[in-house]
């Protein structure tokens, strides 16, 4: 008797065909899921978060190199 070791092409196709079914579920939830609306809300608040950020550290803001005011103000006329 031969002595076989490996995987068989039945057993190939069959793990083929899992993963494709794996992988069509996986697109259909992340388009009708919303998954990449999240991702874009994500992205929109982390900009938000870094244009503040250096804002909330110094507690002034420099206008035109010449007058000073708080980050309450600034953020009140960018409209935040």
């Amino acid at each position: 008797m031969k002595n076989t070791k490996g995987i068989t092409l039945v057993a190939l196709i069959i793990t083929i065909i899992i993963m494709l079914i794996l992988v069509s579920v996986s697109v259909v939830f992340a388009i009708k899921g919303g998954l990449f609306g999240y991702a874009k809300e994500g992205v929109d608040k982390t900009n938000e978060a870094m244009q503040k950020e250096p804002l909330l550290s110094t507690g002034s803001v420099n206008v035109d190199d010449q007058e000073y005011i708080t980050v309450d103000e600034y953020m009140n006329e960018m409209g935040y």
